[in-house]
């Protein structure tokens, strides 16, 4: 990893990221879940979350996070029904 990997500069990443998508995004509460996001894998790999922006956050990740956030959205727009929603089937008459 670079030397001077910080939580602003994947913020920086992720934001900018979301902006060439035409998303504007509250900067203070992507850096909050990002360093609540980080401090959680460190408590998993039994470290600091420094080490995790030091030995594991690479360049590039910032953007790879705002990457699955589009695919998030994109998947849930498909998920979503383009118009009305149906009316139920009438039971056939017989």
């Amino acid at each position: 990893m670079p030397a001077g990997m910080t939580v602003a500069h994947l913020v920086d990443e992720f934001v900018a990221t979301l902006h060439q998508y035409g998303i504007a995004v509250e900067r203070r509460a992507v850096e909050l879940e990002m360093r609540d996001r980080i401090a959680d894998i460190a408590e998993r790999l039994g470290t600091s979350p420094e080490t995790v922006l030091r030995d594991h956050a690479a360049r590039g990740w910032g953007q790879k996070m705002a990457s699955g956030v589009m695919a998030q959205i994109r998947s849930e727009r498909l998920l979503t029904p383009a118009g009305p929603p149906e009316e139920p089937a009438a039971p056939l008459a017989g």
